[in-house]
């Protein structure tokens, strides 16, 4: 997945559409993704000027690092446990007899509340994916209804959907405060908060761009050669990159592609209008 390939691959993957004539001719060839050019330029030289240092990272970043692999890695299993959980309850109801068209209903109530945007949510960076676990501990509060919902839905474990929800929940608490302890530790190493945020940002404008690349090569009329030289370096470095982060050696577990919940189906990673920009894939 892109959102799991490292600064270095960012910058060695789209320097060639820039620094290789060759391959720079070859892009602006292609109509659909030509005019995207001067963006690539920008993003290219944003995430240069956040290239990590020689000096790597302290040894106590990276247990950091990989205690935020775990908790994230647990975050996303929870959120997927609970959206099939629900849509799992949705089939047992329409598979009753008569079907139970009430109970399907309510279920694509749940999952149109818990998941606004599919499963989505678990592609998202470690702060978005607090931040939408605090928005739905509010909204148990605040709809008695739903929590009430997912507590008549059996879990393993003698237990129901609203403990996996709960635990869901507190597994994007430790999200943020293992973030939070990041941020202190980069600060106590003079690494200057503005820093962070300025190599978050490059980030999310590499992926955009390069997802909007990827997303009208795909519709494009270009030779299938010509598409194959532009994306297959991106593609190959973004699956060893997801696994990768599935063996834990520098991510969590990869999420998984679109699929189509009760309610509302997931965002592709790489969507986008033909001449746009795709949404973050952080």
């Amino acid at each position: 997945m892109l959102k799991h390939l490292m600064i270095e691959e960012m910058v060695a993957l789209v320097a060639p559409w820039i620094e290789d004539a060759q391959r720079k001719r070859l892009f602006l060839s292609i109509p659909e993704i030509a005019g995207l050019h001067d963006k690539v330029v920008e993003v290219h030289g944003a995430v240069l000027a956040v290239r990590p240092s020689k000096t790597g990272v302290s040894a106590g970043m990276t247990a950091l690092n990989d205690e935020l692999v775990k908790v994230d890695e647990r975050h996303d299993h929870l959120a997927k446990a609970v959206s099939y959980g629900i849509d799992a309850h949705r089939e047992h109801c329409l598979a009753e007899e008569p079907p139970d068209v009430g109970g399907a209903e309510a279920c694509d109530r749940a999952q149109a509340s818990l998941f606004p945007t599919g499963l989505a949510i678990i592609k998202a960076s470690p702060t978005a994916e607090s931040g939408n676990t605090a928005r739905i501990a509010l909204l148990l509060d605040e709809e008695p209804a739903t929590a009430a919902f997912l507590k008549a839905i059996p879990a393993p474990g003698k237990t129901t959907l609203l403990h996996t929800v709960q635990r869901w929940i507190a597994s994007g608490k430790e999200l943020a405060a293992i973030e939070h302890r990041r941020d202190a530790l980069a600060a106590k190493e003079k690494t200057a908060p503005v820093v962070n945020a300025t190599i978050l940002a490059a980030r999310n404008q590499w992926l955009r761009v390069v997802a909007a690349v990827l997303s009208n090569l795909e519709i494009s009329s270009a030779p299938a050669e010509a598409i194959e030289t532009i994306r297959g370096p991106i593609l190959k470095a973004s699956e060893r990159a997801g696994r990768r982060y599935a063996s834990g050696k520098t991510g969590g577990a990869g999420a998984e592609g679109p699929r189509q919940p009760a309610a509302a189906g997931e965002g592709g990673a790489a969507a986008g209008g033909a001449a746009g920009v795709s949404p973050p894939v952080e």
